[in-house]
C-alpha cells in the first residue's frame, strides 16, 4: 500500500487576509445603523393597531345569532334577554351547524334526509317560538321552550351520527364476513 500523506503538502502556510480586508470591516462596525424615527415607529404601530381593531370588531359583530337577525331584524333573540342566554343560543346553534356540516350520508340519503326535515321542522317551530317572545316579550316558559328546541335539534343530529357509524359498521362487517 501506498503512503499518500508524502503526496501532499502539509505545510502550515498562514492565513493571509487581502489587504485593507481589516480596515473595511472596522468601518463597516463604526457605521451607524439607520435611525429609524419614533414617529415611524408609531404610525406603523397604529397602522398595526387599527387593521387589528377593525378585523376584530368585523369578527366579532357576525356572531350566528345577529345572521339570524338580518333574516328578520325584528325577531328578538335569547341574547337580547342576557348574556347567559348569548352564549347558550350560539353554543347550540354552532354545534348544529357543526353537526350539520360534518354529516357523512354515504349510501343512506333517505335516512339522513328523513332527519334533515324533521330538524327543519323543528327549527321552524323555534322560529315560531322566536316570533313569540317577540311579541310577548321575556317569558321564562317560552325561553325554556327555545333552548329544549335547540337541545332537541343538536340531539337528533347526534343521534343520526350514531345511527349512520352503526349503519355503516354493519355494512362493513357484512362485506368482510362475505370476503372470507
Amino acid at each position: 500500500m501506498k503512503d499518500l500523506r508524502k503526496d501532499f503538502n502539509y505545510e502550515d502556510a498562514p492565513l493571509h487576509m487581502s489587504e485593507g480586508h481589516q480596515q473595511l470591516f472596522e468601518t463597516k462596525l463604526r457605521k451607524e445603523s439607520k435611525v429609524v424615527s419614533r414617529s415611524e415607529t408609531l404610525q406603523k404601530s397604529a397602522a398595526v393597531l387599527i387593521v387589528g381593531l377593525v378585523s376584530s370588531i368585523l369578527w366579532f359583530q357576525t356572531t350566528p345569532d345577529q345572521i339570524q337577525q338580518n333574516e328578520n331584524p325584528n325577531l328578538i333573540s335569547l341574547g337580547n334577554f342576557s348574556p347567559e342566554f348569548q352564549k347558550i343560543e350560539s353554543f347550540y346553534q354552532a354545534s348544529i351547524n357543526y353537526e350539520l356540516a360534518t354529516l357523512e350520508a354515504g349510501d343512506y340519503d333517505d335516512l339522513v334526509n328523513s332527519y334533515v326535515l324533521e330538524v327543519e321542522k323543528i327549527d321552524d317551530e323555534y322560529k315560531r317560538l322566536q316570533d313569540e317572545l317577540t311579541k310577548q316579550g321575556f317569558d321564562e316558559t317560552l325561553i325554556e321552550a327555545m333552548i329544549e328546541n335547540l337541545q332537541l335539534r343538536l340531539e337528533l343530529l347526534q343521534n343520526l351520527k350514531l345511527k349512520l357509524t352503526e349503519l355503516k359498521t354493519l355494512n362493513h362487517d357484512s362485506e368482510s364476513i362475505y370476503q372470507l
